[in-house]
Order: C-alpha cells, then sequence, then structure tokens
C-alpha cells in the first residue's frame, strides 16, 4: 500500500513539474500597428487647370473662309496613381441660318453643316501624328484624304500614352483646324461647338462612353 501511494505521488510530482516547465519556455510577442490604407488619386489637369474653355475657335468673334486656329492642351496626372492609359473624343455640335443668309443668291450654295467643310490639317499626342494613324485615316476617305471636323463627331482616340504622376511627364495634345478659302458663302451665320473631351485610366478596361 505504501509502494502505490509513493508511486501516485511521484507521478503527481512529475505531472507537476512537467505542467511548470511549460510556462519556462521563452516566448515575446510583438504587433503590427498603424495599418492605415489611405486611396490614391488620379487628377487629370488640362493646362494645369480641371478644364479649358476656347482653346480653339474665336469665341463670339466671326471666322470666314481662310481662317484657321491652332491650339494645345497639356495634359498632367497631379495624382499619386499612375494611369493606365489617356482616351480623347471629339463632339461637334452645329447651327445652321440658312435662310437668314441666303447663299443662293450670292452665288453659293448653302452649307448646312458648317463643321463638313472645315478641315482639321494637324493633329497629334505626346509628339505624335495622329492624322496618320490607321482609324483617322479611315474616317477621312470620303473627303479625298482631308479630314474635316465633322468626320470627328463622336470619334474617340483610344489607349494614348498616360502622364506621369505628381505632374511628371505631361503630354500634349496639339490640334489645327482651318476654313479653305473654296468655301465660300455657304458657311455665312453658321456656327460649330466643338468639345474635346480627356479621359485619364487607371485600368487598361476603362474607357470614355
Amino acid at each position: 500500500m505504501k509502494k502505490i501511494i509513493g508511486l501516485a505521488l511521484a507521478g503527481l510530482l512529475i505531472l507537476g513539474m512537467a505542467g511548470y516547465s511549460t510556462f519556462a519556455y521563452f516566448s515575446d510577442t510583438e504587433t503590427s500597428t498603424n495599418n492605415i490604407f489611405t486611396a490614391g488619386t488620379l487628377d487629370l489637369k488640362t493646362n494645369n487647370a480641371d478644364s479649358v474653355t476656347a482653346t480653339w475657335g474665336n469665341g463670339s468673334n466671326p471666322v470666314a473662309p481662310g481662317y484657321s486656329s491652332s491650339g494645345t492642351v497639356t495634359l498632367k496626372n497631379s495624382g499619386t496613381i499612375a494611369a493606365n492609359h489617356v482616351d480623347i473624343k471629339f463632339t461637334v455640335g452645329t447651327t445652321s441660318n440658312a435662310g437668314t443668309y441666303n447663299a443662293t443668291d450670292l452665288g453659293d450654295a448653302d452649307i448646312t453643316d458648317m463643321s463638313t467643310v472645315m478641315t482639321v490639317t494637324a493633329l497629334s499626342y505626346g509628339g505624335n501624328d495622329l492624322l496618320q494613324t490607321s482609324g483617322i485615316e479611315t474616317l477621312d476617305a470620303g473627303t479625298g484624304g482631308v479630314l474635316t471636323l465633322s468626320e470627328l463627331n463622336n470619334y474617340k482616340i483610344a489607349n494614348l500614352t498616360a502622364p506621369g504622376t505628381n505632374g511628371s511627364t505631361p503630354q500634349d495634345f496639339a490640334m489645327t483646324i482651318g476654313i479653305p478659302t473654296s468655301v465660300g458663302n455657304g458657311i455665312q451665320g453658321d456656327a460649330v461647338n466643338l468639345t474635346v473631351t480627356f479621359g485619364l485610366f487607371q485600368d487598361a478596361s476603362q474607357t470614355l462612353p
């Protein structure tokens, strides 16, 4: 009986020592703190502003055959997130004053859409000539290789090189629009309103509508 009790006490002592030794191992605890997520930005600037007006055109000043207007918009990404590409879209609205100014009486046929005779003689982005791109060359096929403003209506140039972040490596978009001297009296009193929309996108799947 004493032997049994002695063995039991020895077993308990061993278990107690084993339990004690579990808490005797070294340990060290560290933390990961201050895990803050701040969204970056894509911030497209045109000529260092959120938008620009009257880059091309004479505003309320009249134009006439022989007129030409050249303008440049500098695109910058003032944000902190790198962009994948830039898209550019053209929207052309027209107003015809046919009937108010009777071109026929002056010896010329009336032109109901002045944008059909306004020519785009220069078009570039980042120093690259866009008039030589396949899509635009297809547009001007019906006008003897001369691109008109009306042919650009609702046209989108996609996947252009994006400017760098924080205003680095800006990209210039330049265009020259003119009215040939051969147009004559057919455009008297007419008006064209051109809007050029620039889109800066983070992912290749994004595009202007």
